[in-house]
């Protein structure tokens, strides 16, 4: 999976996720996805890709790649309130999460 300016997803990949038309202007599919990225992230502790991430977006796993466009497509869907919730990806991607003691 290529991915552009760092995060997981290019914005092509989040237009076909969505299914949106091509009138769909590219700033709000983008900010969509900027905070359906960081919603992982803030689930994960830590930053997808960089120093304490993955090496690169094709290192991201597969299932972790998966619950951003879950998330992208919550936040798109249900603009007013967002459903997905930490209990509903715990399951899913929780073993890739940084836990902190004290």
């Amino acid at each position: 999976m290529a991915a552009g300016d760092g995060t997981v997803l290019t914005l092509a990949a989040a237009r076909a996720h969505l299914r949106v038309s091509a009138s769909t202007p590219d700033e709000a599919i983008a900010d969509v996805l900027l905070a359906a990225e960081e919603r992982i992230e803030s689930f994960l502790g830590r930053p997808l890709v960089g120093d304490a991430g993955w090496t690169d977006a094709d290192a991201v796993p597969r299932l972790v790649a998966h619950c951003v466009k879950l998330a992208l497509t919550d936040f798109y869907v249900n603009r007013e309130a967002p459903e997905l919730t930490d209990d509903q990806l715990r399951p899913m991607i929780g073993r890739h999460m940084v836990l902190s003691v004290g």
